[in-house]
């Protein structure tokens, strides 16, 4: 007889504050609201949406949308597995801990109430040895069940005991581990299991039918938080901020670093990319102002990490990308840095920073001496810091045309880059710049960079580079270049916009790639689809202008409210919806 008392109660004492998992608890506590004392700060009332697609119903129209909310939604359909998606930051990994919790302490009250357990998928590496099974020991085993055999973890999972909890499927470091995953999946059918992923184009859905995605904070969320959170603060201060959310994505933790940044500089950051520069700083600055490390060390962090983040994403293969490295392998990329500055003493410098970096900075040590950034999106920001030294460095050679490349994912082979790991030499010495053939082969055409890319291409000064990167990526993939192209900076996306409203393409298909752009600099070839009268056309045009997500088209979708054909209605008061303003409140109630 196992007593999960010990277990149940470390589960609990450990997530006490269960709304600050993934953030980093160390540098801000939002303020409370006087009047609402028991109010959690960051506790949003996060949804879920699903869509269940009947096998004959295959149409958009019929496809049944259910909204609920998080810990709803998963306690509902964990019984036949469920795939919670989301974009990063979205809170995926904060509503596992929520169900963790919720049912730790519900099987505290009642013995005969399932198990939840934890599985962080990034530390696979770290724990698997011969099954899965080794992942789910590891788990027990760090909350003071120590004494479980795999034996017995079977039996108890064939008594259904245990409610899984595997978080970040993305996260998995190859297809061999996906398919573990996936096997486990299948073996255990009977078993209640929640996965997390950040995009099924990186690992697949494993086969998991059910999938719920998560959705963004609402208008009304945003608006209470700005007011409660940041009293004072004047109109326009908080429009702009209410726009860069709007902008950047409406997820909690964008929402906290934007605070962050808004409490100790008064000023809101221009976009995704500044805004990680500008914390990364904010928070190197004033970490432990007083901390015992040398100026020199704290000269170099950001170099550091650049290349350490850079280096994890890099990682063996093309196609896999690491969200832990050993401590000895980060030592020795360090030392190659510390080298590369010409310090003396390389190696004995680099074991130095390592330390300080873990224990002042945005990195931290996991079990088996294993390091990881705080956040997946903070890693990302320092792999862009270093691809945007490289991209505006002269390239390094010239290279001859190659052949169109496919994205990852596809059928057709992408040509082999002859010199990968003279490449990676180059960069270790501190040789950079990239040319057109290597930026589309080794970064464009891989989904492990997508973030990053998007992340530098909003920080790249140089408006020739950032159309040079757009250009490539539309050669690569349409709706990558979609995407760059509304991320370079606003006076450029006349022309980077302009690149995807010339593209040679079904007309439907272009309208989807402007939706990706969420650029305003769209808007122009929406309202002439809007108003062009096919019924297919105006339907798309109207949904692609609720993901720009600009005032400017209230109008315009208003006026398709009275559109012949009901599904461009509902399509457009959809898109009202999803612009979220008071003014696109006030004229559907009108409308009603």
């Amino acid at each position: 007889m196992v007593d999960w008392n010990p277990y149940l109660d470390s589960l609990c004492n450990a997530y006490t504050q269960w709304w600050t998992f993934g953030t980093l608890k160390d540098v801000v506590e939002p303020k409370r609201v006087e009047s609402e004392p028991s109010t959690l700060p960051f506790e949003f009332g996060l949804m879920v949406q699903t869509v269940e697609r009947d096998a004959q119903q295959r149409s958009k129209e019929e496809q049944k949308v259910e909204r609920l909310g998080v810990l709803e939604g998963l306690q509902k359909y964990a019984s036949e597995h469920v795939l919670l998606v989301g974009r990063p930051g979205g809170g995926k990994s904060t509503a596992l801990v929520r169900l963790l919790v919720a049912t730790a302490q519900q099987a505290l009250q009642n013995p005969h109430s399932q198990i939840p357990v934890l599985v962080e998928l990034r530390t696979y590496k770290i724990y698997y040895k011969t099954s899965v099974l080794d992942l789910v020991q590891a788990s027990l085993k760090r909350r003071k069940l120590r004494r479980l055999d795999i034996e017995t973890i079977e039996d108890l999972l064939a008594q259904g005991r245990f409610l899984l909890l595997m978080d970040g499927i993305n996260e998995l470091p190859d297809d061999e581990a996906r398919r573990n995953i996936k096997e486990f999946r299948l073996d255990y059918s009977d078993v209640p299991m929640v996965f997390t992923t950040r995009d099924l184009g990186v690992g697949g859905d494993l086969g998991i039918e059910k999938k719920l995605e998560m959705q963004s904070l609402t208008e009304a969320e945003v608006e209470k938080f700005v007011r409660e959170c940041m009293p004072g603060g004047s109109e326009e201060r908080l429009q702009q901020l209410r726009q860069r959310l709007r902008e950047l994505g409406q997820t909690p933790f964008v929402m906290w670093m934007l605070y962050f940044i808004v409490q100790k500089t008064g000023t809101v950051p221009s976009g995704a990319g500044s805004a990680f520069r500008e914390f990364t700083q904010l928070y190197e600055r004033r970490s432990k102002e007083d901390a015992p490390v040398s100026d020199e060390s704290r000269r170099c962090w950001s170099r550091l990490l650049e290349r350490l983040g850079f280096e994890m994403i890099q990682a063996d293969k093309p196609t896999d990308l690491r969200l832990t490295i050993s401590k000895r392998e980060a030592e020795e990329i360090l030392t190659q840095v510390v080298d590369s500055e010409k310090f003396d003493k390389p190696r004995d410098r680099a074991l130095q920073w390592l330390e300080d970096l873990l224990k002042h900075h945005l990195i931290q040590v996991t079990t088996n001496d294993q390091i990881e950034f705080c956040h997946q999106l903070i890693q990302e920001y320092y792999a862009a810091e270093r691809l945007l030294k490289m991209l505006t460095s002269p390239p390094r050679r010239t290279s001859p045309p190659t052949p169109l490349l496919q994205r990852e994912g596809s059928k057709i082979p992408v040509p082999p880059f002859p010199s990968r790991e003279a490449g990676a030499l180059v960069r270790r010495l501190g040789g950079l710049g990239l040319s057109d053939d290597e930026l589309k082969r080794e970064y464009l055409n891989y989904l492990k960079w997508t973030e990053p890319l998007a992340l530098m291409l909003e920080l790249v000064e140089d408006e020739a580079q950032a159309v040079r990167v757009v250009k490539l990526a539309l050669e690569v993939d349409l709706r990558l270049g979609a995407r760059l192209a509304g991320g370079v900076k606003p006076e450029w996306q006349e022309q980077t916009v302009g690149f995807v409203t010339g593209l040679e393409i079904p007309d439907l298909l272009k309208l989807q790639l402007l939706g990706f752009t969420k650029s305003e600099k769209a808007i122009p070839s929406l309202i002439k689809a809007l108003e062009g009268g096919e019924y297919s056309l105006c339907k798309s045009a109207a949904e692609v202008l609720g993901k720009v997500g600009s005032e400017v088209a209230i109008p315009l979708l208003v006026k398709a409210l009275e559109h012949s054909d009901p599904s461009v209605q509902g399509m457009a008061a959809y898109a009202l919806v999803q612009i979220g303003s008071i003014s696109a409140v006030n004229l559907l109630v009108k409308s009603l």
